[in-house]
This record gives structure tokens, sequence and C-alpha cells, in this order.
């Protein structure tokens, strides 16, 4: 029996078979637009958290920059306040130095495990600085410490040398003293000139062409300071035209200079006074005029007069 197609039973059938291939395709529509929807917001969703780690990366890699900047600024601040003490803490400086120039480079690479990295080595470089900082406050307190030291040994240095020139004073003065004191001192110096006569008994006289010696007498007074013992006397007598009555050419040192005298002798001193006279010969001819009288002993003038012949 052949089927009839254009009968109400086929067309509903049909009808059917194309209400199931509409649902079918709708079904696979839906579904492919499911999936492709779930994938895009799957994707926009990784896409965000790869946003917000790269926004994370570049917040980390910004905030380990300005903190490298901030220590960095820290270090060459005290390095600069502290320029004096950087020669003793030479090789810590360097480490330091090359600590930042390494994190510098971790940083700049951009990459997450680097800047971890850079991280990590920033709280080692902190705790560097901290470390310098403490050493340089270290040395800055032994410096201040030596500088007062210093100071203190200055101000006892110059107070010694104060004393020390006080004593040299001190000493100048005594030794001036003793100087002074060793030299002897005499009094009631007169010279008198004198002839003789026939039974040899001396005549004092005035007269230039009378005169056949010098007798010069004075007073060697006390002084507990020389030493006692023989003490040599050089008298010396001047013309009027300041040569030096004398029969001989021997010298004594006076004022580092060799002078020539008239006359030298002897006597023992025991520190006691003295009275003492010694005799001098006329040498040549005689002129009037003022004659200057000297007496000398120990290197020191210890008497002077004058005396006219006419």
């Amino acid at each position: 029996m052949q089927e009839n197609f254009d009968s109400p039973e086929f067309e509903n059938k049909e009808q059917d078979s194309k209400k199931v291939i509409v649902i079918v395709v709708i079904s696979i529509l839906l579904a492919v637009n499911g999936l492709l929807l779930w994938q895009f917001f799957d994707k926009k969703t990784h896409l965000e958290e790869v946003n917000k780690t790269l926004d994370s990366t570049i917040a980390e890699r910004d905030e380990i920059s300005s903190e490298l900047k901030r220590v960095k600024t820290e270090y060459e601040k005290i390095s600069q306040e502290n320029a004096g003490l950087q020669s003793q803490l030479a090789a810590k400086d360097e480490e330091i130095k090359s600590k930042i120039d390494e994190i510098q480079r971790l940083v700049n690479s951009g990459d997450a495990a680097q800047l971890k990295r850079a991280k990590e080595e920033l709280a080692v470089l902190r705790l560097m600085n901290q470390t310098y900082v403490s050493q340089m406050d270290s040395l800055k307190a032994i410096n201040e410490k030596l500088n007062v030291e210093n100071l203190s040994l200055n101000q006892n240095l110059s107070e010694e040398r104060g004393k020390v020139q006080s004593l040299s004073l001190e000493n100048t003065q005594l030794a001036n003293k003793v100087a002074i004191g060793s030299v002897l001192r005499t009094t009631n110096l007169k010279v008198i000139c004198v002839r003789y006569k026939s039974n040899g008994r001396e005549v004092e006289t005035n007269k230039a062409t009378s005169v056949e010696r010098f007798k010069t007498c004075f007073t060697i007074l006390e002084n507990a300071v020389i030493d006692r013992g023989t003490k040599d006397v050089y008298i010396r007598i001047l013309t009027p035209d300041g040569a030096v009555l004398s029969t001989s050419t021997e010298t004594f040192m006076y004022n580092s200079q060799a002078i020539l005298y008239t006359s030298k002798d002897t006597f023992d001193y025991d520190n006691s006074q003295t009275n003492l006279c010694f005799y001098s010969n006329k040498g040549t001819g005689l002129v009037k005029g003022k004659y200057l009288v000297e007496v000398y002993s120990g290197g020191n003038l210890i008497a002077s007069t004058n005396l006219v012949l006419k």
C-alpha cells in the first residue's frame, strides 16, 4: 500500500520532526553560547587576576624603588654629615654601595621573582644601614671623647708650659741672683801715689814726676755665697790718653776679651770682710792729668776710681 504524504497525519509527523530539530539546534546553540559565555567570564576573571597581579607587581616594584631611594638618601646624608669618619668605615661603606647597586638591578628587571629577592635584599640593606649608623654614632662618641681628652691634655700642657716658663724665669732670676751674689763686693777704694824717702818710708804725692808706685787699697765685704780660697786680683791703671800702664804684655779675660793689666796679686778669702792693699809699678814716665784705676776679680769689675796727677 502506498503511503499518502499529503494526509494530515503525515503533516503532523513532519512538523513534529522539525520541532525536534529546532529544539536540538536551539539546545546546541544554547550550550555553545553557555560555553562561550563561561569561557568569556573565565578569561575575564583570569585577565582581571593577571591585571591585579601586574598592578601588584608594579606597585611592589614602585614601593621597593621608593624604599630603596629613601634608604639610599638616608645613607648619603649620613655619609655627608660624617665625612671625617668615612675613612674608618671604608669597608662597610663599599659594602652598602654594592648592596644598593644590586637591589637597583633587581628592581630594574621587573620580574616578580627578582622583585621578591630585591625585597629580601632591601631588608638586609636596612639592617646594614642601621649597623652603619650605629657604628658611625659610636665613632662620633669616641672622637668626641678623644677631642675632650685632647682639649684637657692641651690645657694641662699649657699649664705645664706655664709652670715650666715660670720655673725657667725663677731659675733665671735665681741664677742672676747667684751670679750677682758670686761677685766680690768692695768698699772704701782708695788709690795713693807714693814716693820713697832715703830711709825707705813711703810718702804720699800727687806730682806726676814724683810718683814711684801706686798703692791701691779697698775692703772686700763679707759674702757667704762665694767659695772660699785663693782669689786673683787684677789692677788696671789707665793714663789720661787711655793707655794701660804695664811693664808686660800679659792679659786676663773680661767679657770674652783679653785685656792688658798693670799688676796682678792674690789673696785668701774666707767669706769674711777683708782689708787689702796692692802695689803697682808706674812703668814709664807719668804725665799730668786724670787717671782711671780699675780693680777686677773673678772676671768682674769690682771697683774703680779716678785720681789726678799734677
